[in-house]
This record gives C-alpha cells, sequence and structure tokens, in this order.
C-alpha cells in the first residue's frame, strides 16, 4: 500500500478544506487521500493500456484479439474471461464480433455508451424491470424489433423501436 508524504497528505487536507469536505478524524483524511492516489494510479494504468492497445492498432489495423482478464463487452456488457477483440470500436467478445462482422448490428451502437441510440434486452430487463418473459412477448407481437445476436443479446436500436419509451411506460404503469 501506498503511504503519502507529509506533504501530499497536507496538499489534500487543503483540497479538502477549500472545497468544505470534512473527515471525523486524521486517519479518515488518510485513508480517503490513499484511495484518491489509488484511482489516480489505476487510471493511469488503464490510459497506458489503451494506449498501447491503440499503437498496436496501427501495425493491425482490423484488430487484434486480447487476454481479457474480466473485460466487459461494449455491446453485450458480458463480463468477459478467456480472449477479447479490439478493434477501432472498442472491446467485442467473441461472439459481438462474429456478429459484427456478419453485419448484424451497425457499427455505431459500439460507441453509444449512454445507451441513446440502442439498447440490450439484459439493459431493459435491469435498468426498465421488464421481464424477459414480457421482452419475448413484445417480440412476438411485433411491438419491439430486435437485432438478435447469436448466443448473446437482443439489441433493439432506438430509431427501428420509436415506441420503445411508451412500451416501457405502458409496463411500468400495468406493475
Amino acid at each position: 500500500m501506498y503511504e503519502l508524504t507529509e506533504k501530499e497528505f497536507k496538499s489534500f487536507k487543503d483540497i479538502c478544506e477549500k472545497d468544505g469536505i470534512e473527515y471525523d478524524s486524521e486517519e479518515e483524511y488518510k485513508e480517503a487521500a490513499r484511495n484518491l492516489y489509488s484511482f489516480v494510479k489505476l487510471s493511469y494504468e488503464l490510459a497506458q493500456e489503451q494506449l498501447s492497445w491503440k499503437k498496436r492498432l496501427e501495425k493491425d489495423p482490423q484488430g487484434f484479439w486480447l487476454d481479457s482478464e474480466g473485460r466487459t463487452c461494449y455491446v453485450c456488457h458480458t463480463n468477459v474471461h478467456g480472449q477479447i477483440w479490439f478493434d477501432k470500436w472498442g472491446l467485442k467478445c467473441a461472439n459481438c464480433q462474429e456478429a459484427f462482422s456478419k453485419k448484424l448490428f451497425p457499427g455505431y451502437i459500439l460507441r453509444d455508451r449512454d445507451n441513446n441510440r440502442h439498447i440490450t434486452d439484459s439493459q431493459l430487463a435491469w435498468k426498465f424491470g421488464l421481464h424477459r418473459q414480457t421482452i419475448s412477448k413484445l417480440v412476438r407481437e411485433g411491438r419491439l424489433k430486435p437485432r438478435i445476436i447469436p448466443n448473446g443479446p437482443m439489441i433493439f436500436l432506438r430509431k427501428e423501436n420509436p415506441d420503445l419509451g411508451l412500451i416501457i411506460k405502458e409496463y411500468r404503469v400495468q406493475k
């Protein structure tokens, strides 16, 4: 564990005081400072790692496989152990990479981190409380139009499902 120098600790306390942040004890200040240091260190290491991936893309512009170490697929949000694909669009599990190469979904959803232009069935379930059976029923009825990734999620593009917001509200009213 990293031990702060007195100068670093004093600087942290000064910033807290200036911003109106108070802790109950010196130990809590030190713990908060160590946590901040750990966060910054981790952020820096991740940025360095991503920079090395982007440099590798110059040699392998089509993309390449990486050891996943528990990273998350940008499409289906699955925690991947083993290999994960990285290209100009970001990280994808094997299923989503194959579906992407077959053009089963547009590339823009890989950069749609706020889900303004798409949403998956699992996100509909955990964010909005729609049961998977309800989602399947809405698909069968033709009220929702999915893009289906084999062995993966259903993706709903907002432009292909303009009534998605109304459907979610309708479900919540019935709840």
